[in-house]
């Protein structure tokens, strides 16, 4: 999934909306160690002992946040292209996959009731739930699992909507190959070389054969240990071929409320894309064995996260996220919900560009930082400082982490001695005024160095507050012309589409939410040289290396302790710079009943018949 802006609203991977509308006057640097130590999450909402007698309207009003007002648009409805966290539960209301997570994030069963895996571990085989159906009543079987995941690396998947909502236009390409990379085909498929990965019967050359109507067998180029967790995300999701050919364009999620929905709910109106309204899916109810108390659920369409929280507080709708500014009222009230989110925020460098190219510069601005006072400053209790990639829940994280060279120590208020004798060896390079020098120079070098621009997505005003905070520090610490660049989320976005020499951004803030619990969707996606979302540039052979072996090893202790060995060649090469870990926080009336997040943020599709509304 495709990156957040932070906090509580995206991902991705995985856009994440404003949380505050305030910003630092100042930052002062504090020194000392600081040991911190995560509380258990307080995961609200969830279903209580024993059931309350039931309200006569079961309607359970949950906005939607839109920077744009609207949704609809097929970006936001297409599994296919989901890359932003907070369009993961919308869509796990709508369809269903072959596997999901369990409440602790556990791989369970969905559509498919078990699975074999052969023992090379590259052959799996899915054994589907009988007599499922779409919301229009035809029958879903192994072959529409197989066709939707075969779409998913269509390389003109993209091409067939001219408004995309996320700037480029391979974007959504990216999602399948970064969770499908590894089913014989997908390069082929993807590349256009090859028209499907799909037979129809066993087939070593396919990596989709559909044995038959209710058997699936998914063949991978080699062992991969995460397999089950990656194939949970929407690009798995199953999606009925004859809605999309009906309404080409990418209009067909326009029409869900025609058909198209395998999951516990399905499009009864658009409220022209102003306030979705879904109803139970009887079809899936039946297959599932299961029942939605719920009548509906409605989503009305708020352009911020305040607008949506002065509603609440005046009486409307049944949840609200809460933005930083209220948070320090909202975690006093007895409606309220938080969790520390599988989400790290962090500052990245451009390793095409100067001055970034230079390992001492990076790792100066990294020592510089006192995280946690700037963390403490900017989110008042709303995050969490961290040194870490991989954030602390996650498998594989690594509590001996610690900081880059010259430093080594597990401190969250920087080393500026060190950040000085750094950038001090990275200016020992530099000739003097009017010589050519290494590229580097410029920026670093002299009183009037030039300016370096830091880019941040313009509507989230928690995000430009910390980066101008951020940007001051370093300024007088180094003596620096950091300058922040507040753009457009989707301008940011599309530039981390493109490939690192053609990225005009030299750093940039933003974050990123887990897609499936493992180290691999923070690590090797993220730092191979050639990973889906290395958008840094980032190239080091010996952290390849391990990462590569790491995806592959059967044995769970040493595969850890692969990742955990990549991921402080990452930290000492300042392939992001973290600094904190956000928590998602909301409000819930209290006589919603059953609605419970996950530790990705996410409502499953098997929580839904958990959820009702309680009399009151």
């Amino acid at each position: 999934m495709r990156a957040t802006s932070s906090g509580l609203e995206t991902r991705g991977a995985r856009a994440t909306q404003s949380r505050s509308q305030r910003r630092a006057a100042t930052l002062l640097a504090l020194f000392g160690a600081v040991t911190l130590i995560l509380g258990a999450c307080n995961i609200g909402g969830a279903p209580s002992t024993g059931d309350s007698p039931l309200a006569a309207d079961q309607t359970f009003t949950w906005p939607y946040v839109d920077v744009n007002g609207t949704m609809g648009h097929y970006a936001v409805l297409d599994p296919a292209q989901i890359i932003t966290y907070k369009d993961l539960s919308l869509v796990s209301m709508i369809y269903t996959n072959l596997v999901t997570f369990s409440p602790t994030l556990g791989i369970q069963a969905d559509a498919a009731t078990y699975w074999d895996v052969d023992s090379t571990g590259t052959i799996y085989t899915f054994h589907l739930r009988p007599n499922m159906k779409f919301s229009d009543g035809a029958s879903i079987t192994a072959s529409d699992f197989a066709y939707s995941l075969d779409r998913s690396l269509d390389p003109n998947l993209c091409a067939v909507g001219s408004a995309r909502t996320y700037a480029p236009l391979n974007e959504c390409a990216q999602v399948g190959a970064a969770h499908l990379n590894f089913i014989i085909g997908w390069d082929g498929r993807l590349g256009g070389t090859r028209s499907t990965m799909i037979s129809n019967g066993d087939n070593a050359n396919y990596g989709l054969n559909v044995i038959d109507p209710l058997t699936l067998r998914i063949r991978l180029t080699h062992p991969v240990r995460f397999f089950l967790q990656s194939l949970t995300y929407p690009t798995g999701d199953v999606v009925e071929k004859s809605i999309i050919n009906k309404y080409p364009g990418g209009s067909w999620v326009d029409h869900l409320d025609q058909g198209g929905a395998s999951g516990p709910f399905q499009v009864k109106s658009y409220g022209a894309g102003k306030v979705m309204t879904l109803v139970p899916n009887s079809n899936w109810e039946q297959a599932f064995g299961k029942h939605i108390r719920l009548s509906q659920v409605v989503r009305p369409v708020y352009t911020t996260i305040e607008t949506q929280y002065s509603a609440y507080r005046g009486g409307a709708n049944d949840y609200t996220d809460v933005s930083l500014s209220d948070y320090p009222f909202a975690r006093g009230q007895t409606d309220f919900h938080d969790i520390v989110a599988l989400e790290t925020d962090y500052f990245a460098f451009n390793f095409k560009l100067a001055p970034f190219d230079n390992l001492q510069v990076r790792q100066a601005l990294d020592l510089a930082l006192n995280k946690q006072l700037l963390v403490d400053s900017q989110e008042k209790g709303g995050a969490v400082p961290t040194n870490h990639i991989v954030p602390q829940g996650m498998p594989g994280y690594f509590p001996a982490l610690t900081n880059p060279p010259l430093d080594g120590t597990q401190s969250l208020t920087g080393n500026s001695s060190a950040a000085q004798h750094l950038l001090s060896v990275a200016q020992s390079t530099c000739p003097a005024a009017g010589l050519p020098g290494p590229d580097y120079c410029p920026y670093i070098f002299g009183s009037s160095p030039k300016e370096i621009d830091l880019y941040v997505p313009a509507d989230q005003e928690t995000q430009v507050s910390l980066a101008q905070t951020a940007a001051a520090y370093w300024n007088q610490a180094l003596n620096l012309n950091i300058r922040v660049k507040p753009v457009p989320f989707d301008t940011l976005v599309g530039y981390l589409g493109q490939p690192a020499a053609a990225d005009p951004m030299q750093m940039w803030l933003i974050g990123w939410i887990a897609d499936y619990p493992d180290p691999q969707d923070w690590l090797t996606i993220q730092f191979e040289t050639n990973g889906p979302d290395n958008s840094e540039g980032i190239s080091e052979r010996n952290l390849d290396k391990i990462m590569q072996a790491a995806d592959i090893e059967s044995d769970p202790v040493k595969r850890m302790q692969m990742y955990n060995q990549a991921e402080q060649i990452a930290v000492n090469e300042v392939a992001w710079l973290p600094f904190q870990q956000a928590k998602l926080a909301w409000r819930l009336r209290q006589y919603v009943r059953g609605f419970a997040y996950n530790g990705l943020g996410v409502m499953v599709d098997l929580s839904w018949p958990n959820v009702y509304i309680a009399a009151h």
